[in-house]
């Protein structure tokens, strides 16, 4: 059921269109992620939505009586309560029911034979019940917890919280409040990786609709399966995820290049032919005809190209093997220790992650390792020719008060002007930025300036701390793709599990005041969590049961019905298995003729033509996924017949 529509809007500021004839619409269960650059109006959409902002033209409509949670709508938070009483006023009616339920009870108690009052009785209870009356209060522990508010916390009063934990806070409110439709812009920002791990598998199964505006990649791959993507001015919408989206994307973009190229290449043609024979008596009637085709023909445009930041970084020497050794570490400050024990080594090309709860001691280690503050136990041997560059997270190796070129220019005294301008082009900084101070500067401005400057130092280790704050999701994706060219070695401290999944190669977690090592990206370490957790259980399970005989007992002790089933099941895995690979084969031929049709350049020339390919592809696409998953679930069960 479709719960909101967008119905050609336009927002326009003075002589500025952001965006116009956006149209789209909700459906209940929606999980939609908004992307496009910064600037694109994605915020503005959202606070149409909300009725924050009334748009130049067109409507957004929503279901009567249908409420639209947005988180800053619900900052309002009343700072004078603690945190457990100010969560309490999301449920004042089920509180105020129960009071009235108490109070008929004392009634009933008092006068048991009055029938009437019994029904309201138990009406009311049953009413007080299937609202949540016997479980609101576990439901406001739980989203507490998952947002890292631990119960001794919960008494503070909020006026003492900090600006960070105020705003979690009031989107621990808002989830509570369980809107129809939940608008969120940019959640993930400031989370721990704990805390995002919760939140996603919490809006996985949220009741209601959710479009998101986010620059995290995994958590819109983990929660989307639809996506707007918002850019020069119009919405395009496509099926899936983040990763799926940009596969779309990028044929999209090809398929009309080809097109577009194609299409000037016969346009050349016409216009040759035409010129040639229009004055000639026996061929100008021929010329006519194919100028009045041109002049009907409808244009392909070309595919608008973005503006990407071209980011390089490189060693001017390489290091030893062996580049950094930390032995019986412990880190801190002179009155507080933040984490002990800390054992791990990283090697020449390394690319090491450290993730762990906000505050644990992560960016205290990189600090360490830079020499800013001293070791409290335990030593640090730095490897052979080790030359140190290091991203600041609070951006604080910058001056205020020089300008974007004399930031460059100090610091390369020889280089030319025009190089010194060139570079700062290709970090996307114009010839009015260039001007500015560094304080003038947004923040994903100073990130980018950041960068910069350690592009031109040429170390072969590179300590960076959050180097994705502030980027947007086209930057992140650029420096993603620098550092996995980057010839030195990484040490870096993140919560975008996106990005820690694609560089890194090992894992150091800090937690619980110690640091732990694992051999993988993200991906790996979940999985070894997972088992970790899974064995934990297993132990507990087998302390409170009779050992069991082993399969390999088993096997021998098996009857003849026994093993008559086990073959049975076993020639129905073999099966599947053989299914699998035949509809998997009729599923990539079928996307293959799609996608050969969808190049055909009048086709690519229609969105009409090609909106409806574009889903039948979609939908090919999710049927070969499911179906090679099926086929690697048959696999993996037949191998353990072996």
């Amino acid at each position: 059921m479709i719960i909101a529509q967008g119905q050609n809007l336009e927002q326009r500021f003075g002589a500025n269109t952001i965006f116009s004839g956006v149209s789209f619409s909700i459906p209940d269960n929606a999980r939609i992620g908004l992307v496009g650059p910064n600037g694109a109006g994605k915020t503005t959409l959202l606070k149409i939505m909300t009725g924050q902002q009334e748009p130049t033209k067109g409507e957004f409509t929503i279901n009567k009586g249908l409420k639209v949670g947005y988180i800053a709508q619900e900052n309002g938070l009343d700072e004078d309560k603690t945190i457990w009483d100010e969560m309490l006023t999301v449920f004042d009616n089920l509180i105020q029911k129960n009071k009235k339920i108490t109070h008929m009870q004392q009634e009933i108690a008092d006068h048991p034979e009055d029938a009437d009052l019994l029904k309201r009785y138990d009406q009311m209870s049953y009413e007080f019940e299937q609202e949540g009356g016997f479980t609101y209060q576990a439901e406001i522990k739980s989203i507490l917890n998952g947002f890292n508010f631990k119960e001794a916390t919960w008494n503070k009063v909020i006026a003492t919280l900090s600006g960070g934990e105020k705003t979690r806070l009031a989107f621990v409110k808002l989830l509570l409040q369980k809107p129809p439709l939940l608008l969120l812009d940019e959640p993930t920002n400031y989370l721990d990786l704990d805390t995002l791990d919760w939140l996603e598998a919490f809006l996985k199964n949220y009741q209601g609709a959710i479009v998101t505006v986010s620059h995290d990649q995994y958590f819109l791959d983990h929660l989307a399966n639809q996506i707007f993507e918002l850019d020069f001015g119009k919405l395009t919408t496509f099926k899936g995820n983040y990763t799926q989206y940009t596969k779309e994307r990028e044929l999209m973009n090809t398929q009309q290049e080809a097109a577009y190229e194609k299409q000037q290449e016969q346009i050349k043609k016409d216009e040759e032919f035409i010129q040639k024979n229009l004055v000639r008596a026996t061929t100008t009637k021929r010329a006519q005809s194919r100028r009045k085709r041109l002049e009907k023909m409808e244009r392909i445009t070309p595919p608008k190209h973005k503006s990407k930041v071209r980011i390089h970084f490189s060693s001017d020497h390489p290091s030893g093997k062996e580049v950094l050794i930390l032995k019986d570490l412990t880190i801190g400050y002179p009155d507080k220790t933040m984490v002990s024990d800390i054992n791990f080594q990283v090697n020449k090309n390394d690319r090491v992650a450290i993730i762990g709860p906000n505050g644990i001691g992560k960016s205290t280690l990189l600090k360490t390792v830079m020499k800013q503050l001293k070791p409290k136990e335990g030593s640090i041997k730095y490897g052979a020719s080790l030359e140190i560059g290091y991203y600041d997270q609070e951006l604080q190796g910058l001056d205020p008060s020089k300008t974007v070129l004399d930031t460059i220019w100090d610091r390369h005294k020889t280089m030319p002007e025009k190089d010194v301008r060139s570079i700062l082009a290709s970090f996307l900084f114009t010839a009015k930025d260039i001007d500015k101070t560094v304080g003038q500067l947004s923040g994903g401005q100073k990130a980018r300036l950041t960068l910069t400057v350690l592009s031109l130092e040429h170390d072969n280790f590179l300590l960076m701390d959050e180097p994705t704050n502030h980027l947007d999701i086209e930057a992140k994706e650029v420096l993603e793709n620098a550092l996995s060219d980057y010839d030195g070695t990484l040490l870096f401290v993140s919560h975008d599990r996106y990005f820690i999944n694609q560089l890194a190669n090992k894992i150091v977690v800090v937690e619980d005041g110690h640091a732990k090592i694992y051999e993988g990206n993200y991906s790996y370490y979940l999985d070894e969590k997972a088992k970790q957790a899974s064995a934990a259980q297993e132990n507990t399970n087998e302390d409170k049961s009779a050992p069991t005989s082993t399969s390999a007992e088993n096997k021998g002790k098996l009857s003849y019905q026994e093993q008559k089933a086990r073959d049975s099941q076993k020639r129905k895995l073999e099966r599947a298995v053989t299914d699998s690979e035949k509809e998997i084969e009729d599923l990539e031929n079928q996307e293959k003729e799609i996608q050969e049709e969808m190049a055909n350049p009048e086709i690519a020339a229609s969105f009409e033509k090609l909106g409806p390919l574009q889903e039948k592809l979609s939908a090919v696409q999710e049927k070969l996924n499911k179906s090679n998953e099926a086929w690697e679930k048959a696999i993996e069960e037949l191998d353990n017949f072996e």
